[in-house]
Order: structure tokens, then C-alpha cells, then sequence
């Protein structure tokens, strides 16, 4: 009975020893973290060089993942953040105002033109105080 015991406590020991190592690995290797040695990196002012010549207004630059992240609005005023590689500056992912489907406030707009459809009234869809009035097709 008590090497059943040891036995199952084992064998619990050695599989939460499995999970962790198989978590930890596919942890390490997300396709969006930068893993260069700090002492290889760019300077910052080399990231704000850059985003001046795209045409970015830089609102935060810090550092997460081991790559630069860059918060601010692209040349066309939107929003946007970016994971830039340190070494050679290079967009690893970035996420635009537009990109998920309304902006990140919620914001309605034309996939083509960036702007809002014609039929929504300039000061949006829903008053405060008004109840939305649906209609299903």
C-alpha cells in the first residue's frame, strides 16, 4: 500500500515536471519575442529616427518581450503599436486602429477609405439617453 502511494505521488511529480517543461518551451519559442543580446541592440534615438522617417508620432517607447514596443499614430493619424526587433529595427507585429474590425474605441469605418460611412450621422449612432432602434435583416 505505502509503495502505491509513493508510486502515484511519482508519477504525479514527474507529469506536473512534463507540463511545465512543454509550457515553458512553447512559451519561449513565440514567434514575436526578440531574444538578441541587449549589448547588440540599436539606441533608442535610432527607434525615433526611424519612426520620423515613416512618418510615426511615437507616444510610448518601451521595452516588452525583449523587443522595442512602439505606441503612437502612423503618417495617416492613426493609432497603432508596434513590436519592433532591436537590432535591426525591423516591425516583428503591429496592430492598427482598423485592424480589429471598428478601432480600438469602437470606431465605425469604410475598409477602402478609412473613413465613416456616409449614413452614420457625424456624432455617431447611439445618443446617451436614446434606445438603440434595430432593425434585423
Amino acid at each position: 500500500m505505502k509503495h502505491r502511494r509513493i508510486a502515484r505521488d511519482l508519477a504525479l511529480v514527474m507529469f506536473a515536471i512534463v507540463g511545465a517543461t512543454g509550457i515553458h518551451s512553447a512559451q519561449a519559442h513565440d514567434s514575436d519575442d526578440c531574444e538578441a543580446p541587449v549589448n547588440a541592440w540599436k539606441p533608442r534615438d535610432d527607434v525615433r529616427t526611424m519612426a520620423q522617417q515613416k512618418g510615426w508620432q511615437i507616444d510610448r517607447l518601451r521595452i516588452d518581450d525583449g523587443c522595442y514596443e512602439v505606441k503612437g499614430h502612423d503618417a495617416d493619424g492613426r493609432r497603432f503599436k508596434a513590436k519592433l526587433d532591436p537590432v535591426t529595427l525591423e516591425v516583428v507585429r503591429m496592430k492598427r486602429e482598423d485592424d480589429d474590425h471598428g478601432g480600438a474605441r469602437g470606431r465605425l469605418s469604410d475598409a477602402n477609405t478609412g473613413k465613416p460611412p456616409a449614413d452614420v450621422p457625424p456624432e455617431g449612432l447611439l445618443k446617451p439617453g436614446t434606445k438603440p432602434q434595430v432593425q434585423i435583416r
